[in-house]
């Protein structure tokens, strides 16, 4: 009898604390965002070529937060098609991927300041006039952070600032305008 009172008590200890730990910051949230990838690339007689003539990159995202401190994301990034002109060649990229990431918030009331680390699977198709200059699919490191605002209690707002590190390109940054809602 003595045993299955602590089997109760600890039970209950554990019902008590899984409650606890599953506050109103923690739980799932879905979002979108509009944003600028910009990038250089590096492969025609040692030239960089910067596309500056980007059409708008496109992110969607699930994540779930552990707590009001730490959360876990999983990102479609769509980083929109870009062009550029060298000599007498006109070069366009075409870049897509998924983004698991841990993000790290410092709430300071309705705003947070958050950073991000992950790893990004993308496909990257280069073509030069028209016809394919390469191909490829790879991952690399992505790293960023920014600042965000929460309205109506589960709106989170955010203006946000990566860095891609895709080994093909020797420079590739975006910068994103997002909008999630916490259920």
């Amino acid at each position: 009898m003595h045993c299955k009172r602590k089997w109760i008590a600890l039970w209950g200890a554990l019902g008590f604390v899984g409650t606890a730990a599953a506050d109103e910051n923690s739980g799932l949230y879905l979002g979108a965002g509009l944003g600028d990838f910009s990038s250089e690339f590096q492969d025609i007689g040692d030239v960089d070529i910067d596309f500056d003539e980007d059409s708008d990159a496109k992110r969607f995202f699930a994540g779930w937060r552990l707590n009001r401190i730490l959360a876990v994301q999983l990102d479609y990034i769509d980083f929109g098609d870009s062009s550029s002109t060298f000599e007498l060649l006109s070069i366009e990229s075409d870049a897509k991927g998924i983004a698991p990431s841990i993000v790290g918030t410092l709430p300071i009331g309705p705003i947070e300041l958050f950073g991000k680390a992950g790893w990004l699977f993308y496909d990257l198709e280069v073509t030069a006039n028209g016809g394919e200059l390469f191909d490829d699919s790879g991952n690399d490191f992505v790293y960023g952070g920014g600042i965000g605002l929460t309205v109506l209690g589960r709106l989170a707002l955010r203006a946000e600032y990566e860095i891609i590190e895709i080994s093909e390109f020797s420079d590739a940054e975006a910068a994103w305008v997002t909008a999630a809602w916490r259920f």
